[in-house]
């Protein structure tokens, strides 16, 4: 299966197909967004969105069914606890639970699973989106002539992809940090369920605004420093000074999410952290959080296409989401 990962600034493919009774990568691939056409989460001109994707699909000669894995500022997803009941009071129960959260709609597309039953109670775990999202994605890729089995919330595809290259972590406890360009985000996932998850205003977007204000540099030139950051060990003075400055944010509200794990969850202060999406890339963004953090961060092994290593950390939504069955 084909699976996509909708980003802020950038869409990341994966393809899979089945070897044995695992799975191997044949196909990874990105393509930046036209600057107008998408910006953090809302499609901003539907007509270019569709014209890059067709043209990304024609000239790597793609499949045309996909899993598209997507975040939204209104999305929700958390654990809820419920009496057991049939699934149509679950929906509406569910339904009542989203409105509350997401104010001023009406429709909400709902997605759940049982984590666990016990003494007649039963912990879920729910996605919910606005219908209206939902309904403009699927229209950009009706237009773009692809045909979208399912959508799923990006944690859930990313805990997915991270799951398929690290099996052994199953029945143990960590963290995943997501470092995307619009958002940043935690989740922690406990002896087989995904625990918490949340997601914060901080992404590598204010590196790049400190980079333009500060220093006064170009978009090409910015976008320069990106790519060597991800590249070399030795990163920019531009950049270092970028992100020792704008990471002070993002290192306070980690230390506040790994609070409240370990006072509602009795989360291991030992346990392991991952980092994921493109802040994962940077070492010296890396290093700020291995000293800030009183965790220790572990590494994921990288996905092998013939035999040409590239970085699991940006494609774990889309591996996630071409494993969905």
């Amino acid at each position: 299966m084909l699976g996509v990962d909708l980003g802020a600034y950038s869409v990341k493919f994966c393809l899979t197909r089945k070897k044995g009774e695992n799975f191997e990568p044949v196909f990874l691939g990105e393509m930046l967004f036209a600057p107008q056409s998408l910006s953090g989460g809302e499609i901003r001109d539907k007509s270019i969105l569709v014209n890059n994707l067709r043209r990304f699909w024609q000239r790597n000669r793609l499949p045309r069914e996909v899993v598209a894995s997507f975040y939204h500022p209104r999305m929700v997803v958390q654990n809820i606890s419920l009496p057991e009941m049939p699934d149509e009071e679950i929906e509406s129960a569910l339904r009542w639970e989203a409105s509350s959260i997401i104010t001023g709609e009406d429709s909400f597309q709902i997605g759940w699973q049982t984590l666990e039953k016990k003494e007649g109670q039963q912990k879920i775990l729910f996605a919910a989106s606005p219908s209206l999202i939902v309904e403009e994605y699927l229209d950009v890729f009706r237009q773009a002539r692809l045909e979208v089995e399912a959508f799923e919330p990006q944690t859930l595809s990313l805990l997915r992809g991270f799951l398929s290259l690290c099996p052994d972590l199953v029945d143990s406890s960590f963290s995943i940090v997501d470092l995307g360009f619009a958002k940043g985000g935690i989740l922690y996932f406990s002896t087989g369920k995904l625990v918490f998850s949340r997601y914060f205003n901080w992404g590598l977007g204010k590196a790049w605004d400190y980079l333009e204000n500060s220093f006064k540099l170009l978009p090409t030139e910015i976008m320069e420093l990106f790519d060597r950051s991800t590249k070399e060990e030795d990163v920019p003075y531009q950049m270092q000074e970028a992100l020792s400055e704008e990471s002070k944010d993002l290192v306070t509200e980690l230390r506040r999410s790994l609070s409240f794990l370990q006072s509602e969850f009795g989360s291991d202060s030992n346990q392991k952290l991952f980092l994921s999406g493109g802040g994962a890339r940077i070492s010296f963004l890396r290093q700020i959080l291995i000293e800030s953090l009183p965790m220790v961060i572990g590494e994921i092994p990288p996905l092998v296409v013939k035999k040409e290593e590239f970085p699991a950390e940006v494609y774990l939504s889309a591996l996630g989401a071409s494993l969905w069955s």
